[in-house]
Order: C-alpha cells, then sequence, then structure tokens
C-alpha cells in the first residue's frame, strides 16, 4: 500500500495484478479541492447550490455542476464529489495524462453502469460509503471489473438480512457484523461487474463461502476482500 501524491492522501491497494485501486477520504478530499469559505458541513441536511468558483481548482463540467445542485441532500452531494474526483485523478494519471480533469467525463448505460465518455472500453468502477470513496480500473481492456465499499456497522437486523440474502445464503453467514458486510460487499461489486446494479433481484445473486452463484449457476469470477482501518470492508469482483 503506498502514497499517491496530489495534495490529497490516496491510498492503493494491490489486490489483483493489472487492476488499480485507489481510496480516500471524502472529508480530506472536500477540504483539498473547495475553497475555505466554501467548505460545507457534511452532516448538514439540506443541499447546497455550488459553482465552479466554490473550488479551488476546475475539474467539473457545467453539466456536473448542475447534476451535483440536483441533489437534495448535502451528503449525497459531498459523496458525488468525492467519488468524481477521484475517479477522474485516476483515469487522467493512468490514460488522458494531458487532458484536463473537467474535460475527462463519465456516463452511465441504461441501468446505471459508469464508463468513460469517449473511452467505454477502459474497465472503470467506484464506489462510496461514510467517510471513504474508492476507485478501481484496469489498463487490460478485457477486464472487467466491479468494486465496493461498505463501512462496517452494528450486526444487520432480520429485516435486512430476508431483503439481502436468500436463506441459504443466510444460512452460510458467519455471525458477526463483519462477515455480514464482506458479504454484502461482494454481492454489490459482483452487481457492479454485470452492470446491473440494483436491476438486478438481489435474490437471483448469492454469496456462498466466497463464491457467487446467479441463477443457480456458479459464475467463474476472482473475489478479493480486505478490511480498511478495520472499520471498512471493500471487495473486488473481476474476470
Amino acid at each position: 500500500m503506498s502514497d499517491f501524491q496530489h495534495n490529497i492522501r490516496i491510498k492503493t491497494l494491490s489486490m489483483v495484478p493489472e487492476i488499480i485501486i485507489w481510496y480516500a477520504s471524502i472529508p480530506h478530499i472536500i477540504e483539498s479541492i473547495l475553497h475555505t469559505h466554501s467548505r460545507t458541513d457534511v452532516k448538514q441536511m439540506r443541499n447546497s447550490l455550488f459553482e465552479k468558483n466554490n473550488f479551488i481548482f476546475s475539474f467539473l463540467s457545467s453539466e456536473e455542476i448542475d447534476t451535483i445542485n440536483g441533489f437534495k441532500a448535502q451528503k449525497k452531494q459531498i459523496e458525488w464529489i468525492g467519488g468524481r474526483y477521484l475517479i477522474k485523478l485516476m483515469i487522467q494519471s493512468n490514460f488522458l495524462q494531458n487532458t484536463s480533469l473537467d474535460l475527462i467525463n463519465l456516463a452511465y448505460l441504461d441501468e446505471g453502469a459508469p464508463f468513460l465518455n469517449g473511452f467505454p472500453e477502459i474497465p472503470i468502477s467506484l464506489s462510496h460509503s461514510n467517510n471513504y470513496t474508492t476507485a478501481a480500473c484496469s489498463k487490460n481492456r478485457e477486464k472487467i471489473i466491479g468494486i465496493d465499499i461498505e463501512k462496517i456497522g452494528k450486526k444487520p437486523d432480520a429485516w435486512f438480512l430476508k431483503t439481502a440474502f436468500t436463506k441459504k445464503e443466510i444460512s452460510h453467514l458467519q455471525d458477526s457484523a463483519a462477515s455480514i458486510f464482506k458479504n454484502w460487499t461482494i454481492k454489490e461489486a459482483y452487481l457492479k461487474y454485470i452492470k446491473k446494479g440494483f436491476n438486478e433481484n438481489l435474490h437471483n445473486v448469492e454469496v456462498i463461502d466466497d463464491a457467487i452463484w446467479h441463477n443457480k449457476t456458479r459464475i467463474n469470477v476472482d473475489i478479493y476482500s480486505t478490511l480498511i482501518d478495520n472499520d471498512y470492508v471493500l471487495s473486488l469482483v473481476s474476470n
């Protein structure tokens, strides 16, 4: 694990050959890219109206500013800004070194999966949870990836378990919050891997003993999970 210096503390995970994974603190990103008088209280519920001059340097297009201002909660705005900054910096550093950040834009497939506008063949994935955001990419254009990060909270209740997992999954889960959140991140990462997200029925995908079953068929994918600061679990699914 190493630091990448670009005025913010970005950590690099070397979990899988050919796949680059970064993660960073959202509050630290916000402190580093917003002018002091523009910094916001991430716990505030109401949204803020952002303009380009609120940022120390330009990295968002006018359309992206409009997207941010369309969110109703400031928490969503802050998470979106942090995640977008991280993945743009990753793309610039690894693929588009001569392109300014505000000209690097993401688009979305019909079912919500993001891709790099103009370069859809470059594999990317992103996620955020609480104070952390993470992004992944690969220089191998044949790779398919999905990444997810979650803060480990208290052990989920029975309603969540029945919603998120099948009876078979629940019977194989270890009785701990860390184990449950790990399985949940693997499932979310796989849903991103197939580019469907929550458009796919959660019960059609089962995570059992670190293997993934989709519509009762075992899927041949690689799964990697790791703890971050003992409070977060990050999982990657790749081909």
